[in-house]
């Protein structure tokens, strides 16, 4: 492992290296999918809970934005970095009242009505389960035609087709893999069949932190929704370690001014 870790170049991204580190783990233990359990785990956990936000959402005055801020909160299901909860349940409490400074709604649901085609990219499991009810949202409010990704194998406790079918997203709208296993998006490794939609999607929505990381600079229509969780994101973005994060990427919209 400490060889692997001194011969990685300076710009290889965190998703990159994540996919190197586990790759030596899952070859020294001799298990493809470590964390298995544990999405197994938090699948079950937000489905349970899933019918009460779901009327939450519906419920509220304005469902949409709430849909966006829940899948948004969501993002706190991860297996990467430091974790701040116990129970998955705890995660959701008063999310619709917390202040969102860094949140472009009004960009986002003006992008929204000029858009036919969204590709929404998938993270983590049991997270999926709330991407599910936004993109129900989607499809309720929207003649969109909504294609989902998931990881190309298992990377952590990144989301994987097995995750889509088991938590029923899979179920409600197109759903592929990115064709690779890494915790992000690295377009070089990714398949014809990824690339084909992510190139041709009027709008992309881009999951979390590992895709954030790999995207960032990407000349696309991509909106980013995530919790940011390290100083380092936190900084590129402008915003503290905790903030729920909606914006637009900053090189397609500095493309457009």
């Amino acid at each position: 492992m400490t060889t692997l870790l001194t011969d990685i170049s300076e710009e290889t991204t965190p998703p990159q290296i994540g996919s190197m580190v586990h790759e030596a783990i899952r070859e020294a233990t001799g298990n493809l999918d470590p964390y298995r359990e544990i999405k197994k785990n938090h699948n079950e956990a937000v489905l349970e809970i899933e019918t009460d936000l779901a009327k939450l959402i519906d419920d509220s005055s304005a469902p949409l934005l709430n849909a966006l801020k829940l899948a948004g909160t969501g993002n706190l299901i991860d297996m990467g970095p430091e974790r701040g909860w116990t129970d998955v349940a705890q995660i959701f409490d008063g999310f619709m009242t917390r202040q969102c400074d860094y949140f472009d709604y009004q960009g986002f649901e003006n992008f929204l009505r000029n858009s036919k085609t969204l590709l929404y990219l998938g993270d983590n499991a049991g997270e999926i389960v709330l991407d599910k009810i936004l993109i129900k949202m989607l499809i309720q409010m929207t003649d969109l035609d909504i294609t989902f990704s998931v990881r190309g194998g298992p990377i952590i406790n990144d989301a994987t087709m097995e995750d889509a079918r088991f938590t029923g997203i899979a179920d409600i709208v197109r759903t592929i893999d990115t064709g690779a296993a890494f915790p992000g998006v690295v377009l070089g490794e990714c398949s014809e069949e990824f690339l084909h939609y992510y190139h041709n999607a009027d709008m992309i929505v881009s999951k979390g932190q590992g895709n954030y990381e790999s995207l960032s600079d990407a000349r696309e229509n991509i909106f980013f929704l995530l919790k940011a969780k390290c100083p380092v994101i936190a900084d590129k973005i402008g915003c503290t370690v905790g903030e729920l994060v909606l914006q637009k990427g900053r090189a397609f919209a500095e493309a457009f001014k």
